[in-house]
């Protein structure tokens, strides 16, 4: 098996664990039967299904006809390549842990459930959105093994722009749920990344 061979073998791998975690999360929420009460609007919904169907079809093309996409491969060391396995396992770990904390309050949709809790513990405990962090290192973690521009850049462009476009519907959501509780949970901890404060010791009080 050739390195090419190995690489692509990582990248299946590692999608397909991510796709397994989703959908027994997935349905371990569904059979809890809670009732939606506020739900992500329509072209929101859409515009994501069509960035998944994007990303399905080019994975597909890239592991079955890889010769369809050499025009956009380019030189790159094997130990980035290797970093990006090591960056796709990272992001299957930080996956599994934001599921297990958020448990019956997960959903595929952007969506607030009747018995939802606001959930602070786990990664929670430091950023508001981990499972958009995950996605982005499996995406990383794409281009890194693919070795390919184009991959890298269409995949990585629109999980941008579809973040944008949900990250701030999704915390008018919560704060429209949980009133005061959530902005002050916004104001200690980061959105993507964790806080940083210079001066952990002040005391503004």
């Amino acid at each position: 098996m050739g390195v090419e061979e190995v690489f692509r073998v990582v990248l299946i791998t590692e999608f397909s664990l991510f796709s397994i975690i989703r959908i027994e999360y997935h349905r371990s929420a569904r059979k809890a039967g809670y009732k939606t009460l506020i739900e992500e609007s329509r072209p929101y919904s859409i515009a994501l299904g069509l960035f998944i169907i994007y990303e399905v079809v080019t994975f597909f093309i890239y592991i079955f006809y890889p010769q369809l996409l050499m025009w956009a491969a380019f030189s790159m060391l094997v130990s980035l390549r290797w970093l990006g396995a090591s960056i796709g396992a990272l992001s299957l770990l930080l996956f599994v842990w934001t599921h297990r904390s958020l448990e019956k309050n997960f959903s595929v949709k952007l969506s607030i459930k009747e018995q939802q809790g606001l959930v602070t513990d786990g990664p929670y405990h430091w950023i508001r959105h981990p499972m958009y962090v995950a996605f982005y290192l499996l995406n990383t973690a794409a281009f890194l093994l693919t070795s390919n521009w184009f991959i890298g850049a269409t995949w990585l462009a629109g999980l941008t722009i579809i973040i944008a476009l949900r990250v701030r519907r999704e915390e008018a959501m919560m704060i429209e749920r949980f009133g005061e509780q959530y902005i002050s949970y916004m104001k200690r901890t980061g959105r993507l990344i964790p806080l940083i404060r210079l001066n952990p010791f002040h005391n503004s009080g």
